[in-house]
């Protein structure tokens, strides 16, 4: 049913970079304004570069804020949650402070938070 989810980055280059290594792949489409990420399920993360009107506006902290405050969190599905946490560290991504990993399902469940402090989950299939 779902096709895939848009994120609006302050940074495309940043989330482009984060995202892709946490596994993802990126399509054919991109340009200066979006990107679009494949996940391993097939459903595609499009990620949309703000207006820079706009994109000045927005005060990133160091580190970033967490945007928890949201009724959906994007699920990304990894081979290795240990080797995505690596990856992402080095995109300035990082697990949610005092966020335990759990068991949903048949699935290992991490939530971390991206460079620009939004919160998605990593599931890896147990």
């Amino acid at each position: 049913m779902l096709k895939g989810a848009v994120l609006y980055a302050k940074s495309l280059k940043k989330l482009r970079q984060f995202y892709l290594a946490i596994g993802g792949r990126q399509t054919d489409d991109s340009d200066d304004e979006y990107v679009a990420i494949a996940t391993a399920s097939g459903a595609e993360l499009i990620i949309l570069q703000v207006p820079e009107e706009i994109a000045q506006q927005i005060v990133i902290e160091t580190p970033p804020a967490i945007r928890g405050a949201t009724p959906l969190k994007p699920i990304i599905e990894v081979s290795s949650i240990d080797d995505a946490l690596k990856a992402v560290a080095q995109f300035d991504g990082r697990p949610v402070p005092g966020a335990q990993r759990w068991t949903f399902r048949d699935y290992a469940v991490q939530d971390i938070v991206d460079p620009e402090g939004n919160v998605i989950q990593l599931w890896q299939h147990s």
